[in-house]
């Protein structure tokens, strides 16, 4: 087995408040665990695949969002 590769979100105080795994990494330790998500669920992520394979430039990385919401938070 590859090693997971997950990335963290932190709060204002910098503690740990979500973790982010890449699908290939999510699938791995469903299929492990045994974890059946509903055909509804599926459905979502692959229809988001298919959209970011499309059109992969119209994706925002996390640090982007992220400053975003920080100025939108100063503008409160």
């Amino acid at each position: 087995m590859k090693p997971i590769d997950p990335q963290y979100t932190f709060d204002n105080n910098g503690q740990p408040v979500g973790v982010f795994l890449p699908i290939d990494d999510w699938n791995t330790i469903a299929e492990e665990l045994h974890i059946d998500y509903p055909e509804w669920q599926k459905k979502m992520i692959d229809d988001r695949l298919d959209q970011y394979n499309k059109n992969p430039e119209d994706t925002l990385d996390w640090e982007t969002i992220s400053l975003q919401m920080h100025k939108e938070d100063e503008t409160i």
